[in-house]
């Protein structure tokens, strides 16, 4: 029976999606010395990855319009994003995603999986870089790296 036990969840862990939040951050290092990111510019590059700024956004940030990414039949997969500074050194760029089914209902999914986190952010990272914020990922990534360098 132990054995039993063992060799399922084995399999089950095994089979678990990988997970991660649903934000990132990203470091601003100024694109010249006289010109740190703003508010512009963090909006042109999520213009440039394809998302639509809202008509509202949150105090001292900018948020994006809904976009749907994936349709799987009794629902769809819908993503807003909202970028947010934090202090002069950071942006934190968070990432909402719902499932909104054909019957009206909306669910808000808790965790970016792989296919989501292809489907939003390199585009992004590509746009954030060219304007001198570069990806520092989340706080499990940066602990992952701290702890390869001992």
């Amino acid at each position: 029976m132990k054995r039993f036990l063992l060799v399922l969840f084995l399999l089950v862990s095994g089979c678990s999606p990988s997970v991660s939040p649903l934000y990132r951050d990203f470091e601003v290092r100024p694109v010249t010395e006289t010109e740190p990111a703003s508010l512009d510019a963090i909006e042109a590059a999520l213009e440039e990855a394809g998302w639509e700024p809202a008509d509202t956004n949150p105090p001292g940030g900018i948020a994006t319009e809904m976009r749907t990414l994936r349709h799987w039949g009794l629902y769809r997969v819908v993503v807003m994003l909202e970028a947010v500074p934090v202090g002069e050194r950071y942006v934190r760029l968070f990432i909402h995603p719902y499932r909104k089914y054909i019957t009206g209902g909306r669910g808000k999914i808790p965790y970016l999986n792989t296919s989501l986190r292809r489907s939003i952010l390199p585009d992004i990272r590509e746009a954030f870089e060219r304007r001198g914020l570069i990806a520092v990922g989340t706080p499990m990534e940066r602990d992952k790296v701290k702890a390869s360098n001992f």
